[in-house]
Formats: structure tokens, sequence, C-alpha cells
């Protein structure tokens, strides 16, 4: 197996408790994330604790309701927040969200981690990323700013 990791960053004009309670809100995912996205609650209680669970339903290319299980990995409020996705086709993907203030915002980084077989890395690596994932991220972020920046109400955890 061979491990592939992908970062993107932006930086947003918006408060640190403000942008790391959004994105560290699982079930808000799809206002920003672009596609067809549902995301629903399988653990009852508090909203994120480690270890909580989730069932996504999404598109991958051109998979319609693609579902995946979703298990927050991280939560160290307002810096740290992960997830750890199990796809039925790429297994486990780890998505680690860091927030940095900086002058005149926050920078939000967003790490994903997958170990795939050495020729579907390949193809992902020179294909599948550069034509679909990176332009997919990127307009997933300009969403997020977007959303951030027009101060959508956030309720605390």
């Amino acid at each position: 197996m061979v491990t592939v990791v992908r970062s993107h960053q932006i930086l947003v004009q918006a408060p640190l408790q403000t942008v790391f309670h959004y994105v560290s809100d699982l079930t808000r995912h799809p206002e920003w994330s672009g596609g067809e996205l549902r995301i629903d609650e399988v653990t009852p209680g508090p909203m994120v604790v480690i270890g909580k669970e989730y069932v996504s339903h999404g598109e991958v290319a051109i998979q319609k309701d693609r579902p995946n299980t979703v298990r927050v990995s991280q939560y160290e409020p307002p810096h740290k927040f992960g997830f750890v996705a199990k796809d039925p086709d790429f297994g486990k993907v780890s998505h680690i969200f860091t927030f940095t203030e900086q002058t005149g915002g926050v920078l939000i980084t967003r790490t994903m981690t997958v170990s795939l077989n050495p020729l579907v890395a390949f193809a992902f690596r020179f294909f599948i990323y550069p034509l679909i994932g990176s332009p997919s991220m990127e307009q997933s972020f300009a969403r997020l700013k977007a959303k951030l920046e027009e101060n959508v109400e956030i309720p605390s955890h």
C-alpha cells in the first residue's frame, strides 16, 4: 500500500471560534462541500466528541448516494478537528482540519490521507486528483470561505 497525502488551505475573514464550530459540525458540511451530500448522526449525544459516528451519502465521480461511515477522530477546540471516513472503495480516508489565527483571519488547512494499492495510487496522483479531486476541493473551500465570511449563524457545540 502507498500512503497518499493531499492538503489544501484557505484564509477566511472570520473569528477563530466561529470557523472551528462551523467546520467541526459535520452535519453542516453539505452546505459548502459541493455535490449532493447528506450527513446523518448515528451516535446520539453531544454534537462533537471523539468516536461519534455519522453516515454520509454523497457523490463520487458518477456514483450517487455513495455511503460512508464517518467517525470523529480528533477534537481539540479551537485548533484541530478530524474525522475518518470509511469508503467502500478507498478504505479509511483521514481528514484533518487545522485552524491557525493569522493577521486578518483564520488559515484553514485540510489534510487528507489515504492508503492505496500502488496502481490506484499512481492513477490518483497523476489523473484523479489533479483532474477531479483538487478542483473539487478548491470549489468547496471557496464555498466554505463565502459561508464563513457572510457571518453564518453558528451555534456552539
